[in-house]
């Protein structure tokens, strides 16, 4: 008996018999699927990372990710416009000059200061001091419309009951520029110690300094006046054409007999 194996088809096998290619083919055709599935999933996983192009045209260039637009740089602050300069101001115009006040001053006699002991009423009373020098007033201002000066010279420390005239000059022209004794334009009145003229400083010895006062009127009138009067009538006859008046004071003392 032959020992070949018997097929399952009841044949034995024999060597005529080929391979069983059936089989065989079978199994090289799974293979080639089971390949191109898996050349097929890693193409798909290829694609699937690949932009795909419809047919025909052309894929579209990758446009860059846009980028954050550069900050539109904030502009420059405009410089204030310079300020237009102020107009110069128009100087006002230069004002009229007021009138003059009305000034005087005394040649070597000043405004609160003592008096020279020269002016002393020694030139004419034995008991006093000084050689009687008779001061010489000089106008320096006049105001508007002064048509007339007086002058008058006291003493309000003195041991009287009114102050003691000590000179009196009026009627002096308002265009005058000095007043002094001896002058023909102005006249004279009396003073109280009975003379027309001036009477210098005596007060009583150790009596302290006594003040002198110096006062110039200026009137708006030319008064014709009579010689003589003394202070008090004078004062009188001025008062109502007095503009203005002004005055200085200085000092007078006796410490020896």
């Amino acid at each position: 008996m032959s020992d070949e194996p018997t097929g399952t088809d009841g044949t034995t096998g024999s060597a005529g018999s080929g391979p069983r290619w059936p089989v065989i083919a079978g199994v090289i055709a799974v293979v080639a699927l089971v390949a191109v599935g898996i050349v097929v999933v890693v193409s798909g996983d290829d694609d699937d990372s690949a932009t795909t192009t419809a047919p025909g045209t052309t894929a579209p260039v990758d446009t860059d990710a846009p980028t954050t637009p550069e900050t539109t740089e904030a502009p420059e602050t405009t410089e204030a416009p310079e300020t237009t300069e102020a107009p110069e101001t128009t100087e006002a115009p230069e004002t009229t000059e007021a009138p003059s006040e009305l000034a005087f001053s005394v040649e070597d006699i000043d405004d609160g200061e003592p008096i020279p002991v020269e002016f002393g009423a020694g030139g004419v009373v034995e008991q006093c001091d000084g050689d009687n020098r008779v001061p010489v007033v000089t106008i320096d201002g006049v105001p508007d419309g002064v048509l007339q000066f007086a002058f008058v010279v006291d003493d309000p420390d003195a041991p009287t009951e009114d102050p003691f005239v000590h000179w009196v000059v009026y009627g002096v022209p308002g265009t005058a520029t000095e007043i002094t004794d001896g002058d023909a334009s102005s006249t004279y009145g009396t003073n109280d110690a009975a003379t027309q003229e001036w009477f210098g400083p005596c007060p009583p010895v150790g009596d302290g300094p006594h003040r002198y006062v110096f006062t110039l009127y200026a009137l708006d009138q030319e008064l014709s006046l009579e010689p003589g009067l003394d202070g008090r009538q004078l004062a009188t006859s001025i008062a109502d054409n007095i503009v203005t008046e002004t005055a200085i004071t200085a000092t007078y003392e006796r410490t020896a007999g």
